[in-house]
């Protein structure tokens, strides 16, 4: 699979190559990255016998943009397609999560963009952004705005076109909310379930959405979505924000995703913030919910909202100290089906679905030498966490050496698995030589130790190019 994904890649970049050859200026990048993390496997386990996954992927990002392919006009093209392998996660274990991969290779946008000062359009693959969510798909994008003599604006913007999804042409289900149902593909292929027209049918998509834009420091946007699958409707969702920065440094921000099909909100966030000359204070609310596919099981025995309040307060006086103090509270829900028997529980049996804590931190500079620490202690549902994290090193400005120093502890007790406890710790130094200005060399070390998880030493080299034409 990756090799013909690979290799279909190249073709298409061949065949961008000539589009964009007459271009006033072009931009090639190739970029290496050292992604390390670990997850819990979910087949061939269970909560007393935990299996995590260990994730070591090397990343490769190779980006082709062209500018003014008409002379003087903001006509031009951006790509960038995505090659990975995982060296931590051979394909045996990666079977234990539906969806996951241990090597592929993706394309994850390419489309020929206008951006005029009030006029602009895309026209292929793209990534779009709004309250709502982060997606990508394939087809067009256009917007209007149009600016009064006193400032502000008032604009529209609408798109269409196919969701890109697991089962696209280089795609993946990195922006979608649950995949392509990726856990039936793989129980429709070993006979465990029927096969069904909507499995790895195409989704097409609609959207638009109207901003103001500088009116008295508001900033406001308004935007709706739908698309479908098998000819229904699989998502509708209306989502707005809007940010108001006025007099005595205050900021008010607030945005509202509204999910149609169950008809409740699924996103909010609401914040209030003061900047002082030395001090700034921000209060925060947000409820967190994932929409998705009006199809997937997980709409309706797992999409458990969490709303959560935070509250921070930043020093940062006159030379190179900064610190921090935060608050933090969440209520985590859990929809029970009423026909259970713990939904009719007695309240003082009930687990208390309210965890809360507190951190604090502190970031120094002295000149191209860098520190910073933190704090972070949580308790309640869930369980008890307690983390500390310490890095540090040289960075200068404009030089070509850097050296990177990280120590990380986490000490877990989870309120379910009685094996989910105990210390974690990690130790990382990064080291850095920019051979020229296009190309650096990089070299990562990394150790990491803990109860349940396999310890392992890691060492990474890298080595990224950037080269403007």
């Amino acid at each position: 699979m990756l090799r013909t994904r690979a290799l279909f890649t190249i073709a298409l970049l061949l065949l961008i190559v000539p589009a964009v050859a007459g271009a006033t200026a072009f931009q090639v990048e190739a970029r290496t990255e050292a992604q390390v993390s670990s997850f819990r496997a979910w087949r061939g386990t269970d909560a007393d016998s935990p299996i995590l996954l260990p994730r070591r992927r090397l990343v490769q990002y190779l980006g082709l943009n062209g500018y003014e392919i008409i002379p003087k006009a903001p006509l031009g093209f951006e790509s960038s397609v995505r090659v990975f392998a995982d060296f931590g996660l051979p394909r045996g274990e990666a079977n234990r999560v539906d969806g996951l991969r241990s090597e592929d290779a993706d394309l994850l946008f390419a489309n020929l963009f206008y951006r005029g000062q009030s006029f602009q359009f895309r026209l292929g693959r793209q990534l779009y952004t709004d309250v709502m969510d982060l997606m990508a798909f394939d087809g067009a994008w256009v917007r209007y705005v149009y600016r009064f003599a006193a400032g502000f604006g008032v604009g529209a913007e609408a798109y269409a076109g196919l969701w890109v999804k697991a089962g696209s042409v280089l795609g993946s289900s990195v922006y979608q909310p649950d995949g392509i149902r990726e856990s039936d593909l793989r129980r429709v292929a070993t006979m465990e379930a029927q096969p069904y027209a909507a499995l790895d049918d195409i989704a097409p998509l609609v959207g638009a959405k109207v901003t103001l834009d500088g009116l008295y420091g508001v900033t406001a946007n308004v935007g709706f979505r739908q698309a479908f699958l098998a000819g229904k409707t699989d998502i509708r969702r209306i989502g707005g924000d809007l940010k108001w920065s006025g007099f005595f440094g205050l900021t008010v921000m607030a945005g509202v995703d509204f999910d149609m099909l169950l008809s409740r909100v699924a996103n909010a966030r609401w914040l209030g913030r003061w900047d002082g000359d030395e001090l700034a204070v921000q209060v925060e609310y947000q409820r967190v919910s994932p929409v998705l596919s009006a199809d997937s099981i997980f709409l309706y025995f797992a999409h458990a909202p969490r709303d959560g309040v935070r509250a921070r307060v930043d020093y940062y006086p006159v030379g190179p100290l900064r610190l921090y103090l935060q608050a933090v509270a969440d209520v985590w829900s859990t929809p029970l089906n009423e026909l259970t028997g713990i939904a009719n529980l007695p309240s003082n049996e009930v687990p208390s679905n309210l965890s809360y804590g507190g951190g604090g931190g502190a970031m120094a500079r002295f000149g191209s030498f860098r520190m910073q620490a933190d704090v972070t202690v949580k308790t309640g549902y869930g369980g008890r966490q307690i983390w500390l994290d310490v890095n540090g090193g040289y960075v200068p400005l404009m030089g070509a050496l850097s050296a990177e120093a990280r120590f990380s502890v986490a000490n877990i007790t989870d309120m379910v698995s009685s094996n989910l406890k105990g210390t974690y710790t990690g130790f990382q130094v990064y080291g850095g030589y920019m051979l020229t200005r296009a190309s650096r060399m990089s070299v990562v070390f990394e150790a990491n130790f803990g109860p349940a998880t396999r310890s392992d030493i890691k060492v990474f080299a890298l080595y990224d190019l950037k080269a403007v034409f």
